[in-house]
């Protein structure tokens, strides 16, 4: 598992929303003196100042009272859907644009809409022939291509995702959003290089753009520019100081580079805003662990565990946090594992911690999978076997594992701090 993260829920897969909002002033009693056309245009009005309860309740009154013909009619469900959909109420908002569908069905934006939907209930192939209806009925909308990329990239498919953003930049070059989803798509690709072009273009046309401001830093920390990094993540807190990804990814990188203060007071003010996040806890148990609180590394470890109790990093990096301190923790380790899904890496790992394999079943397991993950999965088997070796007292295999580690991971990956760390721990040569 990487220390570092491209999260895809930063990325704003759904291009065409409304800003949210609740009303708070009252609908006027007067419904019933007041003409259903009249009180569709109030709906409109309300509805384009954020006003979307009382857009609703205006909506529902007009359907309610007046004979609108088929067109009309479907504007005013469409328009009823979009402010559902704003305040977060999507069955209801579904139900419209359904409606609206048959009644207005060469009506781009109630399919834009509608796919927006569908992709939030993770229905990819619907959202998917939605924008593409939406991209047919208006060839020169570029959030329809926009939103057509993130539904490809969700279906795996990243040349067709790459080739939808591709087109919503060549029709708005100033599209900032398309340049920055194009760009995790070429991290998947692995193309490095052109994901940091789109994110420079992307932050040149929004200077203020926080989350490219993140997800540039990760790619450049891949890179091992630890300094470009930390320079942009510098900039993203500075735009959002309560934005916690940019916080730990923050810890992340000064965890990489043994600045375990930096890291920790990272790590300490993500957790004040997000005190419920799982890997955040998991981080700052190592960051205590490497600088030697191992107390403070265990009870970090164990609410991990508690709140991941199927993950198997924490409950290996309790384990390993509980050796460092001399504990016997067979019976609490082996209760933690019972909990953990074991048919993917890394179940080869707490299974060899567990007795039940040995290293070359182990190195066979980081093997397996995307060819992508074999370099992180191999980073990780060396790491965890050499860790092994030194809980075994094999110093000399131990730090043959852990040079292989510092030598050839990047700093990214989260057991090459480790590895830096414990090195530190083994006797001179």
């Amino acid at each position: 598992m990487r220390s570092i993260l491209l999260n895809p829920a930063r990325l704003i897969l759904f291009a065409l929303t409304t800003a949210l909002g609740v009303a708070v002033c009252l609908v006027p009693p007067s419904f019933a003196q007041r003409d259903p056309l009249d009180l569709a245009q109030a709906g409109f009005v309300a509805k384009d100042r954020g006003d979307f309860t009382v857009a609703i309740r205006l909506f529902d009154e007009a359907l309610q009272r007046g004979l609108f013909a088929d067109k009309q009619r479907g504007l005013l469900l469409y328009s009823r859907g979009v402010s559902y959909e704003a305040l977060g109420i999507r069955d209801r908002a579904l139900s419209d644009f359904d409606a609206a569908v048959a009644l207005l069905p060469d009506f781009p934006n109630v399919y834009l809409y509608r796919g927006i939907i569908w992709g939030e209930k993770s229905e990819y192939q619907r959202a998917m022939q939605d924008f593409l209806t939406a991209s047919k009925l208006n060839p020169s909308d570029p959030l329809a291509f926009n939103n057509l990329g993130n539904v490809y990239e969700k279906l795996g498919d990243i040349d067709l995702a790459i080739e939808n953003f591709g087109r919503a930049i060549r029709l708005q070059s100033d599209y900032a959003q398309a340049y920055y989803n194009r760009a995790h798509a070429y991290v998947l690709k692995q193309d490095e290089e052109r994901a940091i072009a789109d994110y420079d273009k992307a932050i040149l046309l929004q200077p203020t753009y926080a989350e490219a401001y993140v997800n540039r830093a990760i790619v450049k920390f891949l890179l091992r520019d630890v300094q470009g990094a930390l320079a942009d993540l510098d900039t993203a807190i500075k735009l959002n100081p309560r934005d916690v990804s940019a916080r730990s990814n923050r810890a992340n990188v000064n965890l990489a580079i043994e600045k375990y203060g930096e890291a920790l007071t990272d790590f300490d003010r993500s957790l004040a805003l997000d005190p419920g996040n799982a890997a955040t806890y998991l981080g700052r148990g190592r960051a205590h662990l490497f600088s030697g609180a191992i107390d403070d590394s265990i009870a970090d470890l164990k609410t991990a565990v508690r709140l991941r109790p199927s993950n198997p990093y924490p409950v290996i990096w309790l384990h390993i946090a509980r050796v460092h301190k001399g504990e016997s923790d067979r019976e609490e380790f082996a209760a933690n594992a019972m909990a953990v899904k074991r048919g993917a890496w890394p179940g080869a790992m707490l299974d060899m911690y567990l007795g039940l394999l040995d290293a070359d079943k182990v190195k066979a397991a980081a093997q397996q999978g995307p060819s992508r993950e074999k370099s992180k999965r191999q980073c990780e088997a060396n790491f965890f076997l050499g860790e092994l070796a030194l809980h075994n007292g094999q110093i000399e295999q131990a730090r043959d594992a852990l040079r292989e580690v510092t030598s050839t991971c990047g700093p990214a990956e989260t057991v090459y701090s480790a590895a830096v760390a414990e090195a530190k721990l083994l006797p001179r040569q």
